[in-house]
């Protein structure tokens, strides 16, 4: 049974065993139906999400651009766009951030990779990568955010997508499309939704069309806390990345 403590008794435990006990309590859990993370969130995980907010060592957005550079891989989420797709693999999902103020959202899809007899009887096809470009910057104290590209790619799923070849496949969409970006409202190139299903295609261009929001509420070296929105009038999203490289 998932325990619920208070905010006193969180106050006592050093950082290090909080973010220990954070990530022991939504291991396993991002599989879940959102009703189910939400209750979770509410219930469980909030006054780890309360005190971590408060001991965050980079509270000025300003401060947080160096050290968010890298990738991580988002461990738990409640944000609707990670399953705008089907399949998506946890371990294979990834945000890299780079220093000329790009950041991308990349993993790979299998639907039915959890089901053995759907792997076994496709198990190279019926796979892709997707990827969301984003801009951001940080101004008046707050980080803005703008969706400028999304990519598709035909995947094998017996091969997946590694650290490196995502990295590689993102910088090379930057290095190729870099200076359509530096110009007002130019995106990395129209979305193409053509590979993907209809109900697929309606929920990617409704994020891609989105003016996210987003706060680094905790960020050290290893450990990324998130509250997102895609709209102001939209419930706040959580997400927990830990650092890869």
């Amino acid at each position: 049974m998932l325990d619920k403590v208070s905010g006193a008794d969180l106050a006592l435990l050093s950082t290090q065993a909080l973010k220990t006990r954070l990530l022991q309590l939504v291991e396993g859990q991002d599989d879940k139906r959102l009703s189910e993370k939400l209750a979770l969130l509410d219930g469980t995980l909030a006054p780890y999400v309360d005190e971590l907010t408060r001991r965050n060592p980079h509270p000025r957005a300003e401060d947080q651009v160096a050290a968010v550079i890298g990738v991580w891989t988002p461990v738990w989420s409640t944000i609707p766009f990670h399953h705008a797709l089907p399949g998506r693999i946890p371990s294979q999902s990834y945000q890299i951030f780079r220093d000329r103020g790009f950041y991308a959202n990349v993993a790979h899809h299998a639907p039915g990779h959890q089901n053995a007899l759907l792997h076994r009887l496709t198990p190279l096809g019926l796979a892709c990568n997707l990827m969301l470009v984003q801009r951001f910057e940080v101004t008046g104290g707050r980080w803005l955010i703008e969706n400028i590209g999304i990519e598709l790619a035909r995947g094998r799923r017996d091969k997946g997508l590694s650290i490196d070849d995502a990295e590689a496949w993102f910088d090379a969409v930057l290095a190729q499309k870099i200076d359509r970006s530096d110009t007002a409202n130019a995106t990395l190139g129209a979305p193409d939704f053509s590979g993907v299903d209809a109900a697929s295609a309606k929920r990617l261009a409704k994020s891609f069309q989105a003016k996210p929001m987003m706060e680094n509420i905790y960020l050290d070296d290893d450990l990324r806390l998130i509250r997102s929105q895609r709209e102001a009038a939209q419930r706040p999203s959580y997400t927990i990345g830990i650092r890869l490289r």
